[in-house]
């Protein structure tokens, strides 16, 4: 059983989002788009929301419009969560029957099974104080008025929900009291028989430990006058414990040590944060592992944090091997490298407040998949983190135009990157980009290329312009070039140099300052900035 759609309306920054979720499903966006959003709404309505009318909303989670708005005035939080079976995830008997006798389970004419449950909060003005309600809904979106009162702590229990923030402390989670840790210091197999023995041997060794240094015994004795003053416990009344002599005493101070290069062994909070955070998501691992009740939904929330680029690609390996469904927000293009196309989800700031964007099964043929993994996915995850793709012919393009935009701006500040085209598919490109709600603006030559590239340009416009999408503002680069101002460049390079050239032209124009930049360059960066502050959404 896995969660299939959740769609949140007025939840803090999101004012209306609906959201597909697949078995791994990688969140990606800017900061405040709502990823930490989604997993915590997740949270409230299946780990914190119970049967009884504890509300589980701070005031801070009401979408507040403007500056002036009050959390009392705001519409109601509305938070619907969908489960429906899929082939690789089929119900079985039992978990039908059990969601069946408590009156949730939906079926649809296909034989498909659902259940939807629908989370809300609002201001009651009568009673003056925030409500919560939840309910099970029917197909048509209706609320089930026949279910039975113990349904959500039934679904709770067939769905375990469990969410790791990125702010991973590893003295936190590897405490007695942590809540991966404590389950495998208190879950003992030892029988009464062999517990006592353990602890026969462990005070064995403590009054070893404490006959040998006769320092203890001065400390016995001087404490021991302090009976006469309180009164004490019969019998012995003061003992040194320098080994602990009872299981739990022994368990709750049992610590992980990890060895170093050297081979010596040091505690785990001694090492380098990146070695914690990971120790932490392999505890992690291991306590999902643990688990046999409910199918496990595990929420990661930047898994790479403080891990070198290269042990992120491999510990993406290990999370996709965690048991259960794994939904993952992540800022690591090295993370998405390793991460299919269709398992993300792009969230972004749009006209219309926060939208999901994501590129569906099927959508690329075969040799559109190929090329964007090998061009894009594989060498440059960082691209599907943009704001707008400036998509230029060459390598001559990729040096001159972010020098031209060093000279007036930056490009990077504003979230454009330049994509090569000419190696992959420009129409390959456009599609994916407007799958993932990235705007695009593509700068060619007016040259023999033209016919075969501008009609894939008009084919993915999704109801733009053609202005405002593409433009082919000089028949040759090179030659372009050389009339404004770079000659001299040029014939200090010889004819099959035009790489070296153009690297030493970025340099030039950069140094020029505005000057240096011609009429084109600037009409097409300034097209590709107008996109990326939300010129096309």
């Amino acid at each position: 059983m896995r969660i299939t759609a959740v769609r949140i309306r007025n939840f803090r920054g999101i004012r209306s989002l609906d959201l597909e979720l697949g078995p791994v499903t990688v969140l990606i966006g800017e900061n405040n788009t709502g990823k930490t959003s989604v997993l915590d709404a997740l949270k409230l309505c299946l780990r914190d929301l119970g049967p009884r009318r504890r509300h589980v909303f701070d005031t801070l989670d009401y979408h507040l419009t403007d500056s002036e708005a009050e959390p009392s005035a705001t519409e109601p939080i509305e938070i619907e969560v969908a489960f429906s079976d899929h082939a690789d995830d089929e119900w079985d008997d039992g978990l039908v029957g059990r969601l069946n006798r408590v009156r949730v389970l939906q079926i649809d004419e296909e034989g498909r099974n659902h259940v939807r449950l629908r989370v809300t909060s609002r201001y009651d003005r009568s009673g003056g104080e925030f409500v919560q309600e939840w309910s099970f809904l029917d197909l048509k979106g209706d609320s089930l008025s026949r279910r039975e009162r113990r349904a959500l702590t039934v679904l709770q229990d067939e769905i375990r929900y469990f969410y790791l923030r990125a702010l991973r402390d590893a003295a936190r989670h590897f405490d007695a009291r942590g809540p991966f840790w404590k389950p495998f210091l208190t879950d003992s197999q030892l029988s009464p028989d062999r517990k006592a023995e353990i602890e026969a041997k462990l005070q064995e060794v403590n009054d070893l430990v404490v006959s040998s240094h006769a320092s203890f015994e001065q400390v016995q004795a001087g404490l021991r006058r302090v009976q006469s003053v309180v009164p004490m416990a019969a019998g012995e009344a003061v003992s040194i414990e320098a080994v602990p002599s009872r299981m739990f005493d022994m368990l709750s101070k049992a610590q992980v040590q990890l060895g170093t290069t050297t081979g010596a062994k040091i505690p785990l909070g001694r090492h380098g944060e990146g070695t914690q955070s990971l120790a932490v998501l392999m505890l992690f691992s291991a306590f999902l592992e643990a688990q046999t009740e409910g199918a496990a939904v595990l929420a990661l929330e930047e898994p790479e944090a403080h891990l070198h680029p290269s042990a992120i690609r491999a510990l993406w390996e290990l999370v996709r091997g965690f048991t259960g469904q794994k939904l993952i927000s992540t800022h690591s293009g090295e993370l998405l490298a390793e991460t299919a196309i269709y398992d993300i989800r792009r969230l972004a700031r749009t006209r219309d407040g926060i939208k999901a964007f994501h590129v569906p099964p099927g959508f690329l043929s075969q040799e559109e998949t190929r090329k964007f993994n090998y061009h894009i996915r594989r060498a440059r995850g960082e691209l599907l983190f943009a704001r707008c793709w400036l998509l230029v012919e060459g390598e001559t393009e990729t040096w001159v135009y972010p020098a031209a935009a060093r000279a007036l701006g930056n490009l990077h500040r504003e979230g454009v990157r330049v994509v090569e085209f000419r190696q992959s598919d420009v129409g390959m490109l456009t599609k994916v980009a407007n799958q993932l709600g990235i705007p695009w603006y593509c700068v060619g030559v007016d040259d023999g290329n033209r016919a075969k590239d501008e009609p894939k340009l008009r084919e993915n416009l999704a109801g733009a312009k053609e202005s405002e999408r593409f433009a082919f503002p000089y028949p040759n680069m090179e030659e372009h070039l050389r009339t404004n101002g770079y000659a001299e460049v040029y014939r200090r390079h010889r004819k099959g140099q035009k790489t070296r050239a153009a690297a030493e032209i970025a340099i030039e124009m950069e140094g020029r300052k505005e000057a240096g930049v011609t009429p084109e360059f600037r009409s097409v960066l300034e097209k590709a900035l107008s996109l990326s502050k939300g010129g096309w959404q």
